[in-house]
């Protein structure tokens, strides 16, 4: 499977748009966030590389599951990439929809929350240049991990999202929880950290990926999540997290030990957040996405082609 072009990806959308679903080439432009001209050139584009056929470059039936999966869950906007063998290359192509999405959701004065994760550094990855506006804030909605890989704490990846977007970066100087209630007060309390949490819960977008209950994802894997600590979570129902906070299948909270105290903005306050990027795939992580989506904590999705098939079976 060869890299994802970005123009040709956009060129067979606006095919299937317009030539499949009938929609005007104003339609396409308000549902691609961008210029009419555009839109004639994405067309020209797909009759020009051969993607205008029966069945274009990219599965049509793609194209039908974001549909699907937007009026399934009232969603804005969905993005479904193919769901190869190698992890790496997935996380790779969902960073790259990501990218895509997240420039249009962008607009002066924006705040952006962020979070954390070996697929948001893959999206930074993607974020090519700069898209300079003004007036932009950007902060993480959650404390970090002091063991994560390079690039994929917090703080790492809102400074990559505020350079590409020549925005002003609000650090988040704390962890992603820690064991004592108390001492969880008192950094909330912190003047750093309460202003830092406090922009969070004013932000305009939010883009965060979920993780799964499984060993090997990084919560577990670098020892925060111990063992005894996975079993409370898992009789309690959890399926997964969003920034260290579980919930079920249904995407309700779920109770949490009294040993894990977040540093962060609650869930109901990610919710009130109207624009809400979630980008996550891979099997392991398919009920915590199909759960975030029932929970209402999504508008925009990334995710990969077998995690779309899942969530619209199981919906």
């Amino acid at each position: 499977m060869i890299e994802i072009d970005k123009k040709e990806s956009e060129a067979a959308r606006a095919a299937w748009l317009y030539y499949h679903e009938e929609l005007t080439q104003s339609e396409i432009a308000t549902e691609l966030s961008v210029s009419r001209s555009t839109v004639t050139r994405l067309l020209q584009r797909a009759k020009l590389d051969g993607l205008v056929h029966i069945s274009l470059n990219v599965s049509a039936s793609m194209f039908k599951a974001e549909r699907d999966l937007e009026q399934a869950f009232g969603l804005d906007r969905v993005r479904i990439v193919p769901a190869p063998s190698d992890e790496a290359m997935q996380k790779r192509w969902l960073g790259h929809a990501a990218a895509e999405l997240l420039a249009p959701m962008m607009i002066d004065k924006a705040v952006v929350a962020v979070g954390w994760g070996s697929t948001l550094l893959a999206m930074t990855a993607s974020l090519v240049g700069s898209t300079p506006l003004k007036g932009v804030q950007v902060v993480p909605f959650v404390g970090g991990l002091h063991n994560a890989l390079m690039g994929t704490d917090t703080n790492e990846i809102a400074k990559v999202v505020g350079q590409h977007f020549n925005a002003a970066v609000r650090p988040l100087l704390a962890p992603i929880y820690v064991q004592d209630e108390t001492t969880a007060l008192a950094l909330a309390n912190d003047p750093g950290i309460r202003d830092a949490l406090d922009l969070a819960r004013r932000a305009s977008v939010v883009v965060y990926s979920v993780g799964a209950m499984h060993n090997e994802t990084t919560m577990f894997r670098l020892g925060h999540i111990t063992a005894e600590q996975n079993d409370f979570l898992r009789k309690h129902g959890a399926v997964g997290d969003i920034a260290c906070r579980w919930i079920d299948r249904d995407g309700r909270s779920v109770e949490m030990p009294a040993s894990i105290n977040p540093i962060g903005i609650a869930l109901d306050e990610l919710k009130r957040i109207p624009r809400r990027l979630a980008v996550a795939g891979g099997e392991t992580k398919r009920d915590i996405v199909l759960a975030a989506l029932r929970g209402g904590f999504v508008t925009t999705l990334v995710t990969d082609e077998r995690t779309a098939d899942y969530v619209l079976r199981h919906r």
